[in-house]
This record gives structure tokens, C-alpha cells and sequence, in this order.
């Protein structure tokens, strides 16, 4: 990606704005690392949080760069289609979450998703649910990483690479500093920011493409196409006769109708089982807190999400020849310098990077809590409170380099995202939901949920494949190797969905005798099921 220090005459100014904002989150963590006393602090921040602190660390968990800058690059080449991962199947899932799942969940006063696992099903399913949520947590982060470090590397003038490696290292300070504490405080900081610097963006694209309605055609007012031949507001899969005959992003018929289920379910569903937004489920002051938090987190997340989709719209309208790689990791930096005065550019590249810091901070500190809480007791039963607390953040570092080998390779900001959530959809959906809403589910059957929803989504992937790479393949016989990829492992996932809860179905209901179910438990061992 080519830096704009050298062109752009304020660069400094936006890199003196980055560095007194993360001074200031800095000082926060340290603040934070003063409430730190016990490791339920340092997971769940006491279980003390009100719905206004609660609420905004949910929105800001999930309000990161795959929304902000992948959001507004997908919106630029696909449209509504390219969104429907992220925001609206983000919103949708911190609702379902809300009304399904929170309520409960609070009750049983967990620390991790882990500790559910292994009480309502086995040891196994806990091992199973952590190794799941480590990988699921640093694609996540790594997707941030990527985000960060391309705002370091525009501006900077420094590669990619070091602008990713120079984001890891601030990331890991404060939450090694603060956990949940200092995670919550800066999440509330962040949700201002970000939501003040959108806004400003959005009017000035909004008076650069010649008002609202050039976004909103009234009538029977002819609608721009995107990029890929799509009215920018399509939503479902268009049908092969229709006057746009592009399926759903390039696939029609049955591959469109899935890979549309797909876009619904990966984060609308897979995000469910995700122990960053669980853990601030777990450190709500009690279970309305916590229902209240989740739905009002979600319409939050929707409004101010579709700024970045509108904005992505507006670029495109306004410049349509730029490459497919800076759409994706560059476009809201170009609007910022095109178009806002240098003082604004500085604060809405610090609300850019508040949204990343958000989501990365939440990652980071959830991959560290199964490592530390969970992995380090199986390993060690006995271990006291504040030897996992210092394990815990020890990890902090550890989950951060390993999230900092992905960015590196993909450099992906909106896939990495993705994949992260379509790992918990396959394995750990079915289970996570069964275990309050289905008294038959037993451990055989969550066993073999888990492992035929992978192996499914595994296999359909290569049959999948050598269709989505005929789709990506240009006139020139030129073959994107990595969109048919992407596009295989998204469309795939809908399958490895449908087998895992066949599986948890099916074989819980041959082996009652053989493995009789387990009844869902608090922390304490008291059945509330």
C-alpha cells in the first residue's frame, strides 16, 4: 500500500493527534491496573457494570476496523450485498444475544465460555471450546492489526509491516495493564470518538456528492451501479433474469441463496458463541443489565454502522477507478485527506483508531482469558487466583503474537473478521445454544456437533471450490486465487452449520442411556436449569 506522508503536508499533525490519544488511553490502563485486585476483575471487571458502561463496551467490542474500513470497502465495491456480514448480521447478533442468551448466562456467573463447556458437557467440550476461541480471538485481532497498522503506515511512512508490529505493542500495554477494567474505560472514551469523527466524515461526503439525494434516488430516478454491476442497495440475491443478474456478490442460484445465508450466519449467529462478547455478558451487574445492554448495544451498532457503508457509496461515486486492495484498507484515509480540513482529519483518524484499539483490546484480553483461567487450571488444578491472574496476563503478550503472524500474512482486514466468527458458527453454536434450551443434549452429541460441524464445513469447501474459482476467473483466464477461497470457506460454513446441529441432535438422542445428560450449573456446582 502506497504511504501519503510524503504528499500529504499534515501527516504530522495526525501523527502528533495519534500519539496524545493513545498517551491518554495509556493513562488509562494505567488508572485501571489500580482497580485490579482478584482475576475476576481482571476478566470481568467485578461483574460490576451498569448499562450505560456496559453498552457502549459492547457496541465498541464489535464496532472495529472490519466494520469501519471493511465495511466502507465492501460497501464501495459490492453495495448493501458486501455488508450483510457486518453490520447487519452484527447488530442482529448482539439482539439475538439479548433476548436468548444473556439473561441466562449471567445467572451462572462464568468467567469464560469454557467454564459453561466443560460444567454442562465435559472436559472435552471445554478443551474443544478453548483451542476454538484462542484461534477465533486472534484472526479477530488480527484483522484489527491490519487495520491499525495500515493507519500508521499511511500516514507514517513506515511499512505496513512495522505499522502493524508498532499498533501490537500499544494494544498489549493497556490491556496488560488494566484487563476488563481498562478495556470498559477506554471502550466509553472510544464510543465518542468514533461516533463524533463518522458523523463528521459522513456531512462532508454527503456535500462532496451533491447532497442526499444522490445516495437516496427518489422514484423512478435512475440508480448508480457499483462496481460489480449491483444497484447499491440490493439486498437479497437478484435472480439470473433480473435487470442486475448478479446473484448474491457474483453467485447465483444455490450458491448465491447460501452464501446470503452465509452472510447472515457467520457473525449473526457465529458471533453468539464469542467469548469477547460474552465477557462483558459476564461482567454486567446482573442479568437485565445485561439483556437491556445487549439490545440497545445492537441498534446502536446499526446506526452508526451504516455510516461506513454510506460513506463507502459516496467514494465510489465520487472516485470509481480506485484498486480493490485500497478500497478495503484505505478508502475512509482518502476521504479524510480529500476531503475534511487537516484539524478533523486528526480527529477522525483517532476515532479510526479508536474503533480498532476497541476491538483489539476485547480479542486480545478474551484469548487471554481461556489461556490463562481455563488452560492453566486444567493444567494445574490447584493453582490460586493470583497465580492465574499473572498467567492471565502474561498470555496478554503471547495471543498478541500470535494475532501479529496472521496480520502479517493476510493482511485482510475484512476476511480475517469473518473467519473468526465462522469458526465458532460450525462448532460451537449448536452446543453453546443447547445447553440452556435443550435438557437432552448430551456430551456425545456436542462432541460430535463439534466435530462434524468442522469436518463438514472442511469438505464442502473443496466441493465448493472449483465453482467459486470458474466465478473468479476473468475473460483473460486470469484466476483470483484468493477471493475463490474466501468465497468457498464462507459459502461452506452454511453447511457445516446444518451438519452440526443434525449431529447434536441426532446423537444426543441415541445415547441418552449410554451418556446421560448433564444439568446446567453455576460456578458454584447449583443447578438453575
Amino acid at each position: 500500500m502506497e504511504s501519503i506522508s510524503s504528499t500529504y503536508p499534515y501527516a504530522n499533525w495526525v501523527l502528533v493527534g495519534l500519539g496524545i490519544y493513545m498517551a491518554a488511553m495509556l493513562g488509562i490502563g494505567w488508572y485501571s491496573s489500580r482497580l485490579i485486585k482478584t482475576s475476576s476483575d481482571f476478566l470481568v471487571a467485578g461483574r460490576r457494570l451498569g448499562i450505560p458502561l456496559a453498552t457502549g463496551t459492547l457496541f465498541a467490542t464489535w464496532f472495529g476496523s472490519g466494520t469501519a474500513m471493511g465495511g466502507a470497502g465492501n460497501a464501495y465495491l459490492y453495495g448493501n450485498q458486501g455488508v450483510i456480514f457486518d453490520p447487519w448480521g452484527a447488530a442482529l447478533c448482539l439482539i439475538l444475544v439479548g433476548f436468548f442468551f444473556a439473561r441466562w448466562l449471567r445467572r451462572g456467573r462464568y468467567l469464560t465460555l469454557v467454564d459453561l463447556f466443560e460444567s454442562r458437557y465435559s472436559r472435552t467440550m471445554g478443551v474443544c471450546c478453548l483451542l476454538t476461541t484462542a484461534a477465533m480471538q486472534c484472526s479477530w485481532l488480527g484483522a484489527q492489526l491490519v487495520g491499525f497498522g495500515a493507519i500508521i503506515h499511511f500516514f507514517g511512512g513506515v511499512s505496513l509491516a512495522w505499522g502493524i508490529a508498532i499498533s501490537t505493542v500499544l494494544i498489549v500495554t493497556y490491556t496488560f495493564l488494566g484487563g476488563m477494567w481498562s478495556v470498559t474505560l477506554t471502550d466509553a472514551a472510544q464510543l465518542l470518538i468514533l461516533t463524533a469523527g463518522m458523523v463528521v466524515l459522513l456531512l462532508a461526503g454527503v456535500e462532496a456528492v451533491g447532497g442526499w439525494e444522490n445516495i437516496f434516488p427518489a422514484g423512478d430516478a435512475e440508480r448508480p451501479l457499483n462496481k460489480n454491476g449491483l444497484e447499491p442497495w440490493a439486498f437479497f440475491p437478484t435472480s439470473e433474469d433480473s435487470s442486475y443478474p448478479a446473484g448474491f456478490l457474483a453467485y447465483t442460484g444455490y450458491m448465491g441463496w447460501f452464501y446470503w445465508l452465509a452472510a447472515w450466519f457467520s457473525v449473526g449467529l457465529g458471533g453468539i458463541a464469542g467469548q469477547d462478547l460474552m465477557q462483558r455478558v459476564f461482567s454486567a451487574r446482573d442479568g437485565r443489565t445485561a439483556t437491556v445492554s445487549c439490545v440497545l448495544g445492537g441498534t446502536l451498532y446499526l446506526t452508526v454502522g451504516m455510516i461506513p457503508v454510506l460513506l463507502g457509496m459516496i467514494y465510489f461515486q465520487l472516485k470509481p477507478e480506485l484498486a480493490d486492495g485500497d478500497a478495503m484498507n484505505k478508502l475512509l484515509l482518502f476521504m479524510a485527506v480529500d476531503h475534511l480540513p487537516p484539524w478533523l482529519t486528526v480527529i477522525f483518524v483517532s476515532a479510526l483508531v479508536a474503533a480498532l484499539m476497541s476491538s483489539a483490546d476485547s480479542a486480545m484480553l478474551a484469548a487471554s482469558s481461556v489461556l490463562g483461567h481455563n488452560a492453566y487450571r486444567m493444567l494445574r488444578p490447584s493453582a490460586s487466583g493470583r497465580e492465574t491472574l499473572l498467567v492471565t496476563r502474561i498470555a496478554v503478550p503471547i495471543v498478541a503474537g500470535a494475532a501479529l503472524l496472521l496480520a502479517l500474512v493476510f493482511e485482510a482486514i475484512y476476511n480475517l473478521m469473518v473467519l473468526s466468527v465462522v469458526l465458532t458458527l460450525v462448532a460451537l453454536l449448536a452446543p453453546l445454544a443447547a445447553a440452556y434450551w435443550w435438557k437432552k443434549a448430551n456430551n456425545a452429541g456436542a462432541v460430535s456437533s463439534y466435530v462434524g460441524g468442522f469436518a463438514t464445513w472442511a469438505a464442502m469447501y473443496f466441493v465448493h471450490r472449483p465453482y467459486t474459482i470458474a466465478v473468479n476467473t476473468a475473460p483473460d483466464g486470469a484466476v483470483n486465487m484468493d477471493a475463490a477461497m474466501w468465497d468457498s470457506l464462507y459459502i461452506s460454513s452454511v453447511w457445516g452449520l446444518i451438519a452440526s446441529v443434525v449431529l447434536l441432535v441426532a446423537v444426543s438422542l441415541l445415547t441418552q442411556r449410554l451418556c446421560p445428560p448433564k444439568p446446567l450449573r453455576d460456578v458454584e456446582g447449583k443447578e438453575f436449569l
